[in-house]
């Protein structure tokens, strides 16, 4: 039998049982009595369990409310949003205007201030930060058939001095797809005057953090297998049953512990979604040393096992983790992967320390041509097939029904393999040439997009010479030992470059990245008035950007140059 066979759908359903029979907001005595039973089950398959506590800014709708105001007053359904700021009891009013997609394009030709803007599609950071920027004093987004729960502050984890006033000012309410017909109708009529109120739950608050420890017998190095645990509402699928895998696949590697060449720590957060990854990027920060310096991959898990979940061919990986990801889906369920750079959530708070990551968000429904299917391809995202985890998500549906037993023992059965392989391959199966390539082929866009006004051929080269390299060098015929010790260095070196803008020691916003990220304004230079002063600032920093880039690939090459010389 392999070892993802052993994959119980009992043990699956009765974690999840327990798991989600309450709310579980963040930091509340509900989300702490899930916490108490993975503890306890933890214990009991003989890990070492550590909890902790940290304070997270934290917040979730309360009470939210719309109103047409005029000589019929008429209230809509609403609701409010996580890290949205409150109006008080009395709201605010104002007149409305429709800015399409709400996004800083929508927005030419439009005076927004004292105003509320009305737009289409889920709530979303860059949305919020386009109305506060125009001068809007509130946010109504129309939703699909579900209002869906979502946070609208673009800073991840706790905010620091630089990053504080990117916190979302404009309150903010979500409606549903007829509602926001009927208020379009309205407003073809004529000027459109509401009253909307937000009093949301918005406060310090301690949350806590569970760690689960396997040893290896032959490295202290371990992977790291990671899901949230607090929910919007129930949250079965969103996070219920990545916790029940977590815990069936911790089983299992218990079973085996004395096969573990290096060890396995769970993770189990808070404040993921109701503290934009608080508490990820507090462990982040906390135990900085410690990843860097041990951690050799990070496993996220979200929202798997669902009904009509049939698109895994697109599960997020890095360039030099797709490999292996490839090889997992192929032989576990006949899928072939296609190649899709994982985005800039999911508790992927881990790319500063240069710790390579696999998977988030691994089934998916169908794509579909729905304004919100398009909006959750594009938060997650998806590539041509995939189109997020559901109507049901983020919202009071998210119950047990949407579960497929099939589909979840399918998706733990996947994960299971993925780990006992990190933990027992003698060599890690990372490609840093696949990486080495994606960046020049980044690089060879960047500079094309910065019409001559950056070279970055020099960086590409260096680049491409790297990929040669490694595509030569024999890693495979070194010891295990020697061979994992240069991968991991090379992960230091070009994760951060390729993954992060503010490098190893800060955190990027919860905003769509790019590859090189400090360089991805290259095309912002090439549209700029050569005489400007703003091209000059920003040739600058991009000037300083390449330098980071080209150390980390210099770095890369004497690291792979020092092969030749005897092991020390």
């Amino acid at each position: 039998m392999t070892f993802r066979e052993g994959v119980s759908r009992d043990e699956l359903a009765r974690h999840l049982q327990a798991i989600t029979a309450e709310v579980r907001l963040s930091g509340s005595p509900e989300e702490a009595r899930a916490f108490d039973y993975i503890e306890e089950q933890l214990k009991g398959f003989g890990y070492a369990v550590q909890r902790f506590e940290s304070e997270a800014l934290i917040g979730y709708p309360e009470h939210a409310s719309l109103e047409i105001l005029g000589g019929a007053p008429e209230a809509i359904r609403a609701n409010g949003y996580s890290l949205s700021p409150g109006t008080g009891p009395a709201g605010v009013s104002g007149e409305v205007v429709y800015a399409g997609d709400g996004m800083p394009v929508d927005y030419a030709g439009i005076d927004a201030r004292g105003k509320i803007i009305l737009s289409d599609g889920l709530a979303m950071p860059g949305k919020a930060r386009a109305a506060s920027l125009a001068g809007a004093i509130g946010q109504i987004h129309i939703n699909d058939e579900q209002i869906h729960e979502m946070c609208l502050s673009p800073v991840w984890g706790t905010p620091i001095p630089e990053t504080a006033p990117l916190l979302p000012d404009v309150p903010a309410v979500g409606i549903t797809r007829d509602d926001g017909a009927r208020l379009k109708e309205r407003l073809a009529e004529g000027p459109l005057q509401v009253r909307l109120v937000t009093e949301p739950h918005l406060a310090w608050t301690m949350i806590p953090t569970l760690t689960a420890d396997l040893p290896g017998v032959e490295e202290e190095r371990f992977v790291l297998f990671s899901g949230h645990v607090d929910s919007w509402h129930l949250g079965v699928m969103d996070n219920g049953t990545a916790n029940a895998t977590q815990l069936e696949v911790a089983r299992l590697l218990a079973e085996r512990k004395g096969e573990l060449r290096r060890g396995i720590r769970l993770a189990f957060w808070s404040g993921h979604s109701h503290g934009r990854y608080a508490g990820s990027a507090w462990y982040a920060d906390s135990h900085w040393h410690e990843l860097h310096e041990r951690c050799v991959c990070h496993v996220n898990i979200d929202s798997v096992g669902a009904k009509g979940a049939s698109v895994l061919e697109e599960a997020p990986s890095m360039a030099e983790t797709f490999a292996f990801g490839r090889e997992i889906l192929a032989e576990t369920t006949g899928t072939e992967l296609e190649y899709r750079r994982i985005s800039r959530s999911s508790d992927q708070s881990f790319w500063g320390h240069g710790v390579p990551t696999l998977f988030a968000t691994l089934s998916e429904q169908a794509r579909d041509d729905s304004e919100t299917g398009a909006a959750m391809a594009q938060l997650l995202g998806s590539g041509t097939k995939g189109g997020g985890l559901g109507w049901w998500w983020h919202t009071t549906e998210d119950t047990a029904d949407k579960i497929d037993p099939a589909h979840l023992a399918r998706d733990a059965g996947i994960y299971a393999e993925t780990l006992w392989r990190l933990c027992t391959l003698p060599r890690l199966p990372f490609d840093y040439a696949a990486a080495a390539e994606e960046m020049a082929e980044t690089l060879a866009r960047y500079h094309t997009a910065a019409n001559g006004r950056l070279d970055l051929e020099r960086t590409r080269a260096l680049a491409l010479e790297l990929a040669e390299e490694l595509r030569g060098n024999a890693l495979d015929q070194l010891d295990p030992a020697r061979a994992n010790a240069i991968l991991i260095d090379l992960a230091h070196l070009l994760i951060p470059v390729n993954y992060t803008r503010s490098g190893p020691f800060g955190q990027d916003l919860a905003l769509s990245t790019h590859p090189l990220p400090g360089l991805a304004d290259a095309a912002t230079l090439g549209a700029l008035d050569p005489a400007s002063d703003d091209l000059r600032f920003l040739r600058t920093w991009l000037e300083r950007e390449r330098n980071r880039v080209e150390h980390a690939l210099r770095a890369s090459l004497r690291t792979l140059r020092s092969l030749a010389a005897p092991a020390i």
